[in-house]
C-alpha cells in the first residue's frame, strides 16, 4: 500500500488542510520575549528531543542530515531513523525513513511572532504499527505534550 503524498517541509507552516491519509498533531504554546533565546536555541537543537526522552544524534540537526532517534519503552529500545528536512535559528523538522514506526514529518519552529508549535504529519508506517496504533497514538500525543512542558520550563528559567 502506498504512503500518502504530502509537500515535504509541509511542518514548518501552519497547515490549510491534513493530506488524506494522515493525521496532524499540533501544540503550541506563546513565549514571552525574555525566554525566545533560550527556546531557540533549544529548538534548534537535538536537545529538544533529548530532554523529551530520545536518543540524538551528535550533531546538530542540520539539512539533509540523517540520524537515529532512539526511545526506551518496557526494556525494548526503538530505533527511528529520520533525515532533517529543514533547519534554522527558529528551529527544526525532519521526515521518518524506513524503519521508524511512522511515516510522514515532524517539526519544532518559534515564529517571528514568538509563539512556538511541535507540529507532526503521520500515519502507521507498516502493518504492524497499523495494528499497534491506538497505543502509538496514545505514546505521539504524550510526546507532543511533553514538548510543550519543555519549552514552559525555558520559559520559567527565563523568568527567574
Amino acid at each position: 500500500m502506498p504512503f500518502p503524498a504530502y509537500e515535504r517541509g509541509t511542518t514548518r507552516h501552519p497547515l490549510d488542510a491534513v493530506p488524506a491519509g494522515l493525521r496532524l498533531t499540533e501544540r503550541s504554546v506563546v513565549v514571552p520575549p525574555r525566554a525566545r533565546d533560550a527556546v531557540a536555541a533549544l529548538v534548534s537543537s537535538w536537545e529538544f528531543k533529548r530532554r523529551a526522552g530520545f536518543e540524538v544524534p551528535a550533531d546538530a540537526p542540520a539539512a539533509d542530515g540523517e540520524g537515529i532517534l532512539a526511545k526506551r519503552m518496557f526494556g525494548i529500545r526503538f530505533a527511528e531513523p529520520v533525515r532533517v528536512v529543514w533547519a534554522g535559528r527558529d528551529g527544526f523538522g525532519y521526515e521518518t525513513r524506513p524503519g521508524h514506526p511512522l511515516y510522514g514529518e515532524e517539526s519544532f519552529v518559534l515564529d517571528a511572532d514568538g509563539v512556538f508549535t511541535a507540529r507532526s504529519l503521520s500515519c502507521p508506517s507498516n502493518l504492524f504499527w497499523r495494528l499497534a496504533a491506538p497505543a502509538l497514538r496514545l505514546l505521539q500525543l504524550s510526546v507532543s505534550r511533553a514538548y510543550i512542558r519543555i519549552v514552559q520550563s525555558e520559559i520559567a528559567t527565563a523568568s527567574r
